[in-house]
Formats: C-alpha cells, sequence, structure tokens
C-alpha cells in the first residue's frame, strides 16, 4: 500500500446531488402514478396502476430514508475533507509560531 489516500471530493459532492434528485423522485412517485392512472382509458388498468402505486407506499419511504442517509453521508465525507485539507493548507502555509518568551532576533552564541 502507498499510504496515500486520494478523493474526489467534486466527486463525492456529485454523488450527494445526485443522491439528492434520486430522492425528490422518489418523493414524488405518488403523484406520477396518480397521474399515471387518470391518464389510463381502461378502469381496471388505471386501478391496477393504483394499487400498485399504494403497495409502493410503504417500500417507497423505506428507500427515500435510506437514500437520504447515504445522501448526508456523502455531504458529510465531502464536507469533512474539505474542512481537512483546508486545515493541511493553512498549517503548512502559516509562518511557524515562537515559543512564549522568546524573541525573534539572533541568538548569541
Amino acid at each position: 500500500m502507498s499510504g496515500r489516500l486520494k478523493i474526489d471530493l467534486d466527486e463525492v459532492g456529485q454523488v450527494s446531488t445526485n443522491l439528492a434528485t434520486i430522492v425528490r423522485r422518489l418523493e414524488s412517485a405518488q403523484a406520477d402514478a396518480e397521474r399515471l392512472a387518470a391518464a389510463i382509458p381502461v378502469r381496471e388498468l388505471a386501478d391496477a396502476a393504483d394499487d400498485f402505486a399504494g403497495k409502493w407506499d410503504d417500500t417507497r419511504r423505506e428507500l427515500i430514508e435510506e437514500v437520504s442517509a447515504l445522501k448526508e453521508q456523502a455531504r458529510a465525507v465531502a464536507d469533512a475533507f474539505t474542512d481537512i485539507d483546508s486545515q493541511l493548507v493553512d498549517a503548512l502555509t502559516r509562518p511557524p509560531q515562537q515559543a512564549p518568551g522568546r524573541h525573534a532576533g539572533p541568538q548569541a552564541v
């Protein structure tokens, strides 16, 4: 192992964004199913489509919760590594601090 960790923070952020899109689509699925059922001219088929959508409600709610949790975790990873990266840059570019009671002048030899 090389001992290096490389994370594409843009990609991790994109994962969070994509998961948010999935959550929105899952949340709107019931309305989509109702519109679909209303557009079907055959009553039995419309009822079947509506029944199917209703049976998916519990599963859809579970999926929304799980995908939302993944979205939050992806966002937390991106935020944490962005923060750590900023702290490391700051630590590496900040001038060294002097110990208390010492001055920056030349030392007697």
